[in-house]
């Protein structure tokens, strides 16, 4: 399965709309929420002077940018957020890190990398960012690709000044668990990651946008990644998104 989904070709958005449409048309849509019956029990309001509800209940996914560059402290920030290692634990055989997400049998299979285009005290170039000492280490500066020639040619990504990959050591995970379950487990735990990166860069007035469409062998040949354990699962972008609709009014303090 893992192999069977590399390399994908995407549609464009014209194109996905307008097979949503061609869609509709004949093939009625499942619900997307299912309501209890009369009678359910009403919860109290989540939003009520809830500062971390209230910011997660802000964030949006927006593919535009409306400035060229972002901070190195918002990136450094966001990296943290889903990376950062706070602590450690251990077992029967040794050290284990303790992280800022949940990890499958604290064998924590990531690795990020930073495709950096407008990062505001940093050189363009492709980093790899050490969790275990919040440091960026570069990896290239040269010959950068489009940010669309990594994500399955999405072509509004060209316009976002920092991506981050999230790719997978599956070995890691491996030398515990040799059940097919543990692959589960790993792809899982990069929806955490990104999670928590999306809410710092809501912190910070950023759209973190998430994708899945990736063009894995573009990925592994830029960041030298040759074997077959090497996963490239993930991506967001970052930007300084402009004025949405669904944003409108709201702040970030």
């Amino acid at each position: 399965m893992h192999f069977c989904v590399q390399d994908s070709e995407f549609m464009t958005i014209e194109q996905a709309e307008a097979r949503q449409i061609e869609r509709a048309g004949h093939v009625a849509q499942p619900d997307l929420m299912l309501k209890n019956a009369a009678g359910a029990i009403r919860l109290p309001n989540a939003l009520d002077d809830n500062e971390l509800l209230t910011l997660m209940a802000r964030r949006r996914t927006n593919r535009t940018a409306a400035a060229p560059t972002i901070t190195a402290q918002q990136l450094s920030d966001c990296l943290f957020a889903g990376m950062g290692i706070t602590g450690e634990t251990s077992n029967c055989v040794g050290a284990l890190p303790l992280g800022m997400t949940p990890s499958g049998g604290a064998r924590n299979p990531y690795e990020a990398y930073v495709v950096a285009l407008g990062v505001e005290g940093l050189e363009p170039g492709v980093y790899h960012y050490s969790a275990a000492d919040h440091d960026l280490g570069r990896i290239s500066a040269n010959h950068l690709p489009k940010i669309s020639e990594l994500v399955g040619g999405q072509e509004w990504a060209d316009a976002m000044p920092c991506l981050i990959l999230l790719c997978a050591r599956l070995d890691r995970t491996m030398w515990k668990y040799e059940d097919a379950n543990a692959y589960r487990v790993v792809l899982i735990e990069a929806g955490h990651i990104g999670q928590n990166m999306m809410l710092a860069a809501t912190r910070h007035g950023l759209s973190a946008c998430p994708t899945a469409a990736l063009s894995h062998s573009a990925i592994k040949r830029l960041l030298g990644l040759d074997r077959l354990t090497d996963a490239p699962i993930y991506a967001l972008t970052l930007s300084t998104p402009e004025p949405s609709p669904h944003s409108a009014g709201q702040s970030i303090n």
